[in-house]
């Protein structure tokens, strides 16, 4: 009895762990594209830290005010190899100088 139950622990604990991980590649997959330590940050940029519950839309605002909004927005989301505007708490961005 003991052995079942240990062996029932283990395989839901296994499939808690499969599902928290498909969970993080899904929310925070592209954190490994582009950020601060991968390499240095271009020449002209910043580094922006995505602040809780912050969108990308207004983190470009936060970083470039009285720009287009939606213009950086694309250009960080370019220069960080972002595949969808989703972005996750605490990750850095990289945001490249105006043109």
């Amino acid at each position: 009895m003991v052995r079942r139950r240990r062996a029932v622990a283990v395989v839901v604990l296994g499939a808690v762990l499969v599902a928290l991980l498909a969970l993080a590649v899904r929310l925070g997959g592209e954190v490994a594209a582009v950020a601060p330590g991968d390499g240095p940050v271009p020449t002209g940029s910043t580094v922006a830290v995505v602040a809780p519950g912050e969108t990308l839309l207004e983190v470009a605002e936060r970083v470039a005010p009285g720009a287009d909004p939606a213009a950086v927005a694309e250009r960080i989301r370019e220069a960080n190899r972002l595949s969808s505007s989703l972005v996750a708490p605490g990750r850095p961005l990289v945001v490249p100088a105006g043109r």
